[in-house]
């Protein structure tokens, strides 16, 4: 399946990757995928090549930079988008029962989204804001020692 990127993101790309210098495209690959990830909502195996040509460097490197990343998607994700924190810190503070607890109100597992589309619960290596674990992001939104009351809330204001 062939990928194109509509004309106007094809435009940022190129304008990013001409930022820097002869030999250095593929220094651009961070905001580059998340144009990608943008228009696409996630980037695929055929995105990810795409992005890799672009760039002029091998798929594999590309690869390796996304899968390091936990913001790049590599399949279709739900609207709103749950990363619980499971680095130690947060750990110990109660991630673990944040994510039994959105688990159970969602009726998904790690890594699924919800049948409506509206929910995708992930775990994250680290958010940094170890200081206010137990904490997740929601949408590139931080969000601070939850509580089951919290999480209601916080889910329940979403469409």
């Amino acid at each position: 399946m062939a990928v194109e990127l509509t004309a106007e993101t094809a435009r940022k790309c190129e304008e990013i990757i001409g930022r820097y210098p002869e030999g250095w495209k593929e220094a651009a690959i961070l905001p580059v995928l998340h144009l990608v990830q943008k228009e696409w909502g996630y980037v695929s195996l055929e995105g990810l090549k795409y992005v890799s040509q672009l760039l002029g460097m091998p798929a594999a490197r590309a690869a390796g930079v996304m899968s390091f990343y936990p913001m790049f998607h590599k399949a279709p994700v739900g609207r709103h988008i749950i990363q619980v924190c499971s680095t130690l810190s947060c750990a110990l503070c109660g991630a673990e029962e944040v994510v039994d607890y959105l688990k159970e109100k969602l009726k998904i597992e790690v890594g699924e989204t919800t049948g409506d589309g509206r929910f995708t619960l992930e775990k994250a290596e680290c958010i940094a804001a170890c200081e206010g674990g137990p904490a997740i992001r929601i949408n590139d939104e931080l969000h601070r020692y939850l509580t089951k009351e919290k999480l209601d809330k916080m889910l329940d204001g979403l469409e």
